[in-house]
């Protein structure tokens, strides 16, 4: 899993190299990131389908093998347009793991178990991503952003060889066949499920913050006089936060329930978002004035992508991967909306702007886990 977020990540700090080398706007590079998370959202549907349909292996070998020719494509990208295609290629590979490894998990566990076990792997794969950040930084500065790519290569190849040796099937009754109506009659019945709803649009929320900031917080960075190897090192404070953030719920997700701990995670996250504004209050312009804060954030996310995740899947019921599916899709298509919306405000240029789009997310968030919680207290009390 962890490998699936390395196409996410470790290219953010080599945003500024590729759109230099292409001689193409700062806000171009935004389709960098959204070509790869529509394509995210959209195969994602697929792949939960096709779990529940033909096991969780096949359907995640072939993703990963698509990953990785995807960054090999990448890396001999000749123009900025075979980029964005590649890119939106890692996508379509990045989105069977996003999607299948969230349906083993609920394979295997119970509904707070499940959170607790993702919360866990959740921490342990962040590795991954944290590393990616400083290593995206430095190949870019001692190779070029294609060493990054190759990066991204190895990223599907390595996992495909391990999952291929060590990964049992946990579907053991997948069904016997998939028709549309049927592939149309689920997701309507999932449309129509509140506690999932809640849920996976609280989830969405938490994580579009994460993928919008992605997008433009290293430009703020480099505006302040920060070179692109100390870009990833700065960036690794949000996903240190969500490590940390894991680990607790692990071990506090018993005792509190799923729905009150992403509704604190929500409130933190508010406030946490906005101390980005403190060095335009502040007038004063240093990383650590972001880095701080991105942590915050980090721990606040570690509340609620776990919790909000696995309560949308359980929800669900027998239907888990195609749940898997559509809240990966929409946990991606809130990144694309945040990045859009980021642009559209002029955030790439006015980091202001910017952060008042992450807030918004945040409070929305916040409104849809206290939509769970109530949803909650109905079906105690029913």
């Amino acid at each position: 899993m962890g490998c699936g977020t390395v196409g996410t990540t470790i290219i953010s700090p080599a945003l500024s190299s590729i759109t230099e080398q292409f001689s193409v706007e700062e806000s171009d590079s935004q389709s960098l990131l959204s070509g790869y998370f529509i394509s995210l959202a959209v195969f994602q549907l697929f792949y939960g389908v096709l779990s529940d349909r033909y096991g969780r292996r096949r359907p995640l070998f072939f993703g990963l093998a698509i990953l990785a020719f995807g960054g090999l494509i990448a890396a001999l990208a000749e123009s900025f347009e075979a980029l964005i295609l590649a890119r939106i290629l890692q996508g379509l590979g990045a989105a069977s793991v996003y999607s299948i490894i969230r349906a083993i998990i609920n394979d295997s566990y119970g509904r707070l178990e499940g959170t607790s076990a993702l919360a866990l792997i959740t921490g342990i794969m962040l590795v991954v991503p944290i590393c990616s950040f400083a290593f995206g930084g430095l190949i870019t500065d001692l190779v070029s952003w294609r060493g990054v790519m190759l990066g991204i290569f190895l990223a599907g190849l390595v996992p495909l060889v391990l999952n291929m040796v060590l990964l049992p099937e946990t579907n053991l009754q997948p069904l016997k066949r998939v028709e549309l109506r049927t592939f149309i009659r689920d997701y309507l019945a999932l449309m129509t499920n509140q506690p999932f709803l809640a849920f996976m649009l609280a989830s969405a929320c938490c994580v579009g913050i994460w993928f919008t900031m992605i997008g433009f917080i290293p430009f703020e960075y480099q505006r302040i006089g920060v070179d692109t190897a100390e870009v990833g090192f700065w960036f690794m404070f949000s996903p240190i936060g969500f490590a940390f953030g894991n680990f607790l719920t692990k071990y506090l997700v018993h005792q509190i329930g799923l729905e009150r701990m992403a509704q604190i995670g929500g409130v933190l996250s508010v406030f946490a978002i906005s101390a980005l504004l403190l060095p335009s209050l502040l007038s004063v312009s240093h990383p650590i004035l972001i880095g701080i804060p991105s942590f915050f954030f980090g721990f606040s996310a570690g509340f609620v992508m776990a919790t909000t995740t696995m309560g949308a899947i359980a929800s669900a019921g027998e239907l888990g991967g195609s749940a898997s599916g559509i809240v990966g899709a929409t946990q991606m298509g809130f990144g694309v909306l945040g990045g859009a919306m980021v642009v559209g405000v002029g955030g790439y240029e006015q980091f202001e702007k910017g952060v008042a789009v992450l807030i918004s997310l945040a409070v929305l968030s916040t409104v849809f886990s206290t939509w769970a919680k109530h949803l909650g207290k109905q079906s105690c009390t029913a």
